[in-house]
């Protein structure tokens, strides 16, 4: 901890010093000299910053008039930059009104103002307009925003616009966002790898802390406003996510007055509810939501081939193996949060937040499996369930002070915590289920607690200027206690293997981040600086433990330029990329028992070089962005299979798991991985109530290691379009397709999602009706793999059957006051964690 306050303390110096070098405010005199030894009147000046009521971003070009209290009439004016802000300088002390008006917006005026000698710099704050089309009527809003936006330096999906989401979970939802693939296990892909980082409300959530796909599933997509896909984050953002960052921004409302909603759907697999309800009241304002989601009737179909060649020439012999199984998932989970947030006055605010989940699932299945070898013909039957169960709470407060428009420093502080309890049964029996073998019972206790303190400083200069100061801690640790149990009814004999870790990682980071314009371009620059130190440490079985310690200086740019409606930008970044628990936690996860996996705690980071050259462009009811990158990881963390036979010899010891024929499967870090890639996205309305959209992905992937090497091309797309037929009737289709893509041992095959939903509006907007159709055209969708190296080969093959029909209903309640936005607020994001798979 002294680091992290060491840190802290130093940034806070260098922020003390920024602000004392900033032009001071002198009070301007009554009078000052003339040319030609007169008397000039005295003066002051007023200043302020015009905002967009809906989005919050900036109103450029719009009209400032000065106008004399008294007469009634303008006397000055001027029109806001780009940032929104405007000065008018050398009033002449007296008493006036200000006026702000821009086409599309209807106008706004403050009165009551007074330039004199005791306070001749007015500062006017942040002034909001309201967009003209926004004609409230208790909660409805009309004017719909694109369903995917490009914002420069991120791209956002607007999920709440997409009715296919209605009734599904977030991992539904990944599916239609542009560079995104999900397939179906639920493993999120940007532009091609897994290496990402998910948050949630820009900030880390402890639900993710396990295993994405698993928290993907439990979060309901109707509590989800939009999805963010960041691929060249500033130096603000932590350095870790290789590929990008995902941050998933639920529904919550900052409008004044009492409002909510409510969902709720039934289906053949899925049932789930949620809520969210939003209280404001001057300068208080108070959030909720609540959602749960239930899945049932989840079944899976598996099939597995392998050959494994033992031994060289006359001498070498073949084992074969092939495995049929059938698996049930079912269970869900409560996903929870409330927020709280106090504008102590214009200038300073309080926001406390808390996040909650718990979950549990259940899985059944049985699996035969057949063995032929030189000395051994044997069938396995094996009957195994499991559970999994997970907890999670988040804990976030912050203090914001605004010295002035787009000057502020904020002190932010955030503890999560979250539980994980997996069991594995299984029941093996020889002889076509007529002799019982061996009991297998194992359990592990998982544990994930975060802490983490951040100071944020932003300092605007008078020639368009910005600069950004800040320093983070990051304390986590891990912690697994398995238990392995193996109960052989041939011998008589009981076996319990042990197995506890933990394993403490500290990142202490400081950052400085400089935006500016360069002619007709602009410039953002930075770099971050980052040291982390790790202690991991074996209990049981006891064995040494290890240290490590390293420190990364992460540059990055990006310049854009805007050309009218035309867009053109290049960016570079280094990012890095540090091991997840899931990757690291020694447990051994034995599927069946010829399939074990289990993480290394050993890995080392990654680091990557990503170059970024991007076009985008808007027309009057059309958008497309375009983006060729290239993407250099060194010291890639990939998944490495490996078949241990007689001589039961395996890189990584896996305790009294080491049996012949079976396949460990583990990460290590293999070398160079180079991403070339082009992605497009675009969105277009034919006539006023159809749009359409879509977005395509393809890259070429080298995967260069010091134990195999492989390559091969990769494409994905999606095509989402809606038809408005009036009078609350809309029909929304998506439809997604992944070709198959390389690993360092083979390839996996492609795969494909496609949905229906039509919606019929009631009770003038204020309830819903919505049905929906997965996957119609298939009642299931197959998921193959070719993997292989000098010993061995395998297929293997899984059939999910995930037709689903939905009908979902919404309700919404309560009154809408446009009266003020309540400021930004700012956040923690710890991005900094390689993301992926679970085990």
């Amino acid at each position: 901890m002294r680091h992290s306050f060491l840190i802290a303390f130093l940034c806070w110096a260098a922020v003390s010093s920024v602000h004392a070098q900033a032009p001071s405010h002198t009070p301007t005199p009554s009078t000052a000299a003339a040319p030609g030894g007169g008397v000039q009147r005295a003066t002051g000046k007023i200043s302020g910053v015009v905002t967009d009521s809906s989005t919050n971003k900036a109103v450029e070009f719009a009209t400032i008039s000065l106008i004399n209290s008294a007469t009634g009439k303008p006397i000055d004016g001027t029109v806001t930059d780009d940032r929104g802000r405007f000065t008018l300088s050398r009033v002449a002390f007296g008493n006036y009104s200000v006026s702000v008006s821009f086409i599309g917006y209807e106008s706004f005026t403050r009165t009551g103002i007074t330039v004199s000698e005791k306070d001749p710099e007015i500062e006017l704050g942040r002034i909001i307009l309201k967009p003209i089309q926004n004609r409230l009527k208790e909660v409805t809003v009309v004017g719909e925003k694109p369903l995917v936006e490009d914002k420069v330096d991120r791209m956002v999906y607007n999920a709440e616009q997409d009715i296919t989401n209605i009734g599904g979970n977030a991992s539904d939802v990944l599916k239609k966002v542009p560079s995104l693939s999900v397939d179906l296990d639920g493993n999120v892909q940007l532009r091609g790898s897994s290496n990402v980082r998910v948050l949630i409300n820009n900030k880390p959530s402890s639900i993710m802390a396990n295993s994405v796909a698993d928290a993907l599933r439990q979060i309901p997509s109707d509590m989800i406003k939009t999805v963010e896909v960041i691929t060249s984050p500033s130096a603000k953002y932590d350095a870790e996510g290789t590929a990008g960052i995902i941050n998933i921004i639920t529904k919550k409302n900052t409008l004044y007055g009492v409002n909510g909603s409510t969902t709720i759907s039934v289906g053949n697999r899925t049932v789930n509810g949620n809520g969210n309800v939003n209280v404001r009241r001057g300068k208080v304002g108070f959030n909720a939501s609540m959602g749960t989601h239930q899945q049932f009737n989840n079944r899976n179909e598996s099939l597995l081939e392998r050959t494994v060649t033992y031994g060289t020439g006359a001498e070498s012999y073949q084992s074969n193996l092939t495995q049929n199984g059938e698996s049930r998932r079912r269970g869900g989970g409560v996903y929870g949060q409330a927020g709280f947030d106090l504008d102590i006055d214009s200038t300073n605010n309080v926001t406390a937040g808390v996040s909650l989940y718990q979950g549990s699932y259940h899985n059944r299945g049985i699996q035969q499996s057949f063995q032929n070898s030189p000395d051994l013909a044997q069938q396995i039957d094996n009957f195994g369930w499991g559970r999994n169960k997970s907890q999670s709470v988040d804990l976030n407060m912050g203090y914001t002070h605004i010295f002035k428009p787009q000057q502020e420093l904020s002190v932010l502080a955030q503890w999560n915590k979250g539980n994980n309890t997996s069991i594995n049964n299984q029941d093996i029996f020889l002889n076509q289920e007529t002799v019982l073998d061996t009991l297998l019972r194992n359990n592990n206790e998982g544990t994930n607690r975060e802490a983490t303190f951040q100071i944020d400083y932003v300092h605007p200069f008078q020639n368009k200027t910005q600069l950004e100061i800040g320093t983070k801690g990051i304390l986590r640790r891990a912690e697994s206690d398995a238990l392995y149990r193996r109960i052989r009814y041939s011998t008589g004999t009981e076996e319990l293997d042990p197995n506890e870790f933990t394993y403490d990682q500290d990142v202490y980071s400081t950052y400085a981040s400089y935006g500016f314009k360069l002619k007709n371009y602009n410039v953002k620059t930075g770099a971050r600086f980052e040291y982390t130190n790790i202690d991991g440490q074996y209990i049981r079985p006891a064995q040494d433990p290890f240290t490590d310690s390293y420190a990364n200086f992460i540059p990055n740019i990006l310049v854009s330029r805007t050309i009218k409606s035309q867009t053109f930008r290049v960016g570079y970044t280094q990012r890095i990329q540090r091991p997840q628990i899931w990757y690291l936690n020694p447990y051994v996860n034995i599927i069946d028992a010829k399939n074990v996996s289990f993480g290394n705690p050993e890995l080392e980071p990654e680091l990557a070089h990503a170059y970024e050259l991007g076009y985008s462009n808007y027309f009057k009811t059309s958008s497309i962005n375009l983006s060729l990158y290239l993407r250099q990881t060194n010291n890639a963390i990939e998944s490495i299979r490996r078949i241990v036979g007689r001589d039961g010899n395996l890189p990584i010891v896996a305790g009294t798991w080491q049996q012949e024929d079976v396949a460990y499967t583990t990460y290590q870090n293999i070398g160079k991985n180079a991403t070339y890639g082009v992605s497009l996205s675009g969105n277009t309305k034919p006539v006023p109530k159809w749009n359409v959209g879509g977005s395509m992905n393809l890259n070429y992937i080298t995967l260069r290691s010091t134990l195999q090497n492989n390559s091969g091309m990769q494409y994905s797309f999606n095509l989402n379009s809606g038809y408005d037929f009036g009078k609350g009737l809309a029909v929304q289709a998506f439809g997604s397709y992944s070709s198959p893509r390389p690993s360092v041992q083979g390839k996996f095959s492609g795969y494909y999602f496609s949905s229906f939903s039509v919606r019929k509006e009631l009770w003038e907007k204020k309830g819903s009706l919505t049905l929906g159709v997965d996957n119609p055209f298939s009642k299931g969708i197959k998921f193959t793999s070719d993997l292989k190296n000098d010993n061995f080969t395998q297929y293997t093959e899984n059939l999910n059957y995930n037709r689903g029909v939905r009908m979902s209903f919404s309700y919404r309640f309560g009154k809408m006051d446009m009266k003020q936005q309540p400021r930004s607020k700012r956040s923690i994001r710890n991005d900094d964690a390689k993301g992926g798979e679970g085990n």
